[in-house]
């Protein structure tokens, strides 16, 4: 992959990261009349199919804990490797990461309030170094989670759907719908096209056009975990992979895991 193939992804991926913050920090205002959502029924229907085929709502809402990870495989190298522990009930979190440096960072803390504690190294630290790695791992949470379970995103609050009709992708037919968002947050012009697979009912293949002009695409994988299906591994045509490494359902988790900082991921079961 050329150097320029990289920036671009590498781009791509910092701007869902934004596009996403900004929808978590303007939910107020997407949940207000003025920002009513616009959808189609054919859209809503199919949207609603996806996530029946994913185990059902009642099935995604009944998970208490996700275990996954991110990584990210550009031109033979590894971008991002980083993992994850998330309390979806609670929003207790868990995040596991290397500094620049390539220090083990470990941040503990609630995604409700973005308020917790930092260890580099198994040490405590705190201001502004706390401070930045509590908003980047805030910032992953968002972004890796979105990779991890977009599809059982579409009928948040903020997200237009429509559908678009019938689409033929490495000579298959697939319905296709068309995410948009409300004229809030950084990038409110970026449109996702979502192919769902007929026989599956999964979207197994995603186009963007972001509101900066860049298009790409992405195939998606799934695995079954208690009855729910979550993302795998996402590739694209340059050979790039975004994989969600170690990907669990637990009904149970130590406390120590959102608490002690030496209790790395590696060691649940």
């Amino acid at each position: 992959m050329t150097s320029q193939r990289i920036r671009r992804h590498l781009r791509f991926l910092a701007s869902l990261r934004v596009r996403a913050m900004a929808a978590a920090a303007l939910t107020a205002a997407l949940l207000s009349p003025a920002a009513a959502q616009q959808r189609d029924a054919k859209a809503v229907e199919l949207g609603k199919s996806v996530m029946q085929a994913m185990g059902g709502e009642k099935a995604w809402d009944n998970v208490h804990f996700v275990r996954y990870d991110f990584i990210v495989s550009m031109g033979g190298e590894t971008r991002a490797n980083r993992s994850h522990l998330w309390d979806k009930w609670a929003g207790r979190y868990r995040f596991e990461s290397k500094t620049k440096e390539g220090k083990s960072q470990v941040v503990l803390f609630n995604v409700n309030d973005q308020q917790g504690d930092v260890y580099i190294d198994g040490a405590r630290i705190d201001g502004e170094g706390a401070a930045t790695a509590l908003k980047g791992a805030y910032s992953a949470f968002i972004n890796d989670m979105y990779w991890l379970a977009m599809p059982w995103k579409w009928l948040d609050q903020g997200v237009n759907l429509k559908y678009i009709g019938a689409k033929e992708h490495e000579g298959k037919n697939y319905e296709v719908v068309e995410l948009t968002f409300q004229k809030v947050g950084l990038t409110p012009g970026d449109t996702y096209n979502a192919y769902i697979d007929p026989s599956s009912k999964l979207m197994t293949h995603w186009e963007y056009t972001l509101q900066g002009g860049n298009k790409g695409a992405w195939n998606w994988e799934y695995g079954t975990h208690n009855g729910v299906k979550l993302a795998s591994n996402h590739t694209n045509a340059e050979g790039a992979s975004i994989n969600m490494g170690t990907v669990a359902v637990f009904e149970k988790v130590e406390d120590a895991f959102f608490t002690d900082p030496a209790r790395g991921l590696s060691q649940l079961r």
